[in-house]
């Protein structure tokens, strides 16, 4: 027996938990790279905690997961 998720029209499946490039976390809040950066800088001290820098392209799952927390999912 196969267990499957049923979603509501125009409704969308949760957003997976992995690491992400900026880049596409930007594209998924529908903004720029740049727009994106200084929402993440908002948090900055807090990213820190995670080994997150300034010029860091590829966040880990646990700063994405901070991310969607913070920002809420895209």
């Amino acid at each position: 027996m196969e267990i499957r998720s049923v979603y509501f029209e125009g409704e969308q499946p949760p957003v997976k938990i992995k690491s992400y490039y900026k880049y596409e976390l930007a594209a998924m809040y529908n903004v720029c790279s740049k727009t994106f950066s200084a929402w993440m800088h908002t948090y900055l001290e807090e990213l820190q905690q995670f080994g997150y820098k300034k010029h860091t392209k590829l966040l880990r799952p646990e700063v994405v997961r901070f991310l969607f927390d913070r920002l809420g999912e895209p």
